[in-house]
């Protein structure tokens, strides 16, 4: 099929320009807002599951190793609860030691 005047019409090209023109700077604007605050909301969600996560995981290590460590000492729980104070407390001490002032 062959296309018709209309179509080939100057008001024709001038409107796809327009069109062309207002597209590509929505497009440009949405990427320069849009982009980094999609990108900032990812980084809040991820940075919450991931503390979340951490949170449990820090949690249930405690618990494992009262567990495994009253099992392992004789006597009352006490020494469990004394044992893993002192060695949380060493721990405090060297990290507190490589602080940087």
């Amino acid at each position: 099929m062959t296309s018709t005047s209309a179509e080939k019409s100057p008001d024709k090209g001038l409107a796809a320009q327009a069109t062309k023109l207002v597209v590509d700077s929505v497009g440009s604007v949405r990427a320069k807002t849009t982009g980094p605050l999609l990108f900032m909301a990812r980084l809040v969600i991820y940075g919450l599951v991931l503390f979340i996560v951490a949170i449990t995981a820090v949690t249930l290590l405690v618990i494992l190793a009262v567990t495994v460590v009253n099992q392992l000492l004789p006597g009352e729980v006490w020494a469990t609860y004394l044992l893993l104070g002192v060695f949380c407390a060493l721990l405090g001490v060297f990290l507190w030691s490589k602080r940087i002032d």
